[in-house]
């Protein structure tokens, strides 16, 4: 009987610190991008792949099926699909959909986390506390806690963003997230949804 207390005592101790550790894992990739400034990187999901530029709650994606500029406020959409510019202002709810740090949050708060090491860095795997649409994330995390891929499975299959070309401290303006108009075709239009 003492033996299976103290093996159970140990398994807990395991378990807490296991999943202290992949909550720490999460916090420093957070912590690693807020501390980076403005950053830059190239990224493929399914058939769209394209880079995207963020700063603190601000970005611009420019992809080859989309290009969306957010300023922290208004968010410009251009989609090859429907050949405008959609203006809005997102809430907080839609920002978790298109932003990585927004997402972060939301993930850390509605998941359970636990943790692995790999040859390259960590593998965080996410389990939503509620019943949910999304089966489990799984977050490829490097030694320097960039993300470099993340897995989204769901009841009807799964989708891989891959995250590739990261670099830190890129020179932005404010420009930089604000729709310029010589980024899409000559002529589009452009309907206020606001």
């Amino acid at each position: 009987m003492k033996r299976l207390f103290t093996m159970a005592m140990l398994l807990l101790a395991v378990v807490c610190c296991h999943a202290q550790s992949a909550t720490q894992i999460f916090d420093r990739t957070v912590a690693a991008y807020k501390a980076a400034g403005a950053v830059s990187a190239n990224y493929r999901a399914g058939s769209s792949h394209g880079t995207i530029v963020m700063k603190g709650n601000q970005f611009r994606i420019l992809a080859n099926n989309i290009k969306s500029w957010y300023d922290g406020k208004t968010q410009w959409t251009y989609s090859t699909a429907t050949d405008e510019v959609n203006v809005t202002t997102p809430t907080a709810q839609q920002l978790v959909m298109i932003h990585p740090l927004a997402a972060a949050q939301s993930l850390k708060s509605g998941y359970k986390m636990s943790a692995k090491k790999s040859g390259s860095g960590y593998v965080l795997t996410l389990k939503p506390k509620a019943k949910s649409k999304v089966v489990s994330v799984t977050l490829y995390v490097s030694k320097s806690y960039v993300l470099t891929k993340a897995i989204y499975t769901t009841k009807k299959g799964s989708e891989t963003l891959t995250i590739s070309n990261y670099k830190t401290k890129v020179a932005t303006n404010a420009a930089t997230f604000k729709f310029n108009k010589k980024m899409v075709p000559a002529g589009t239009e452009v309907v206020d949804l606001r």
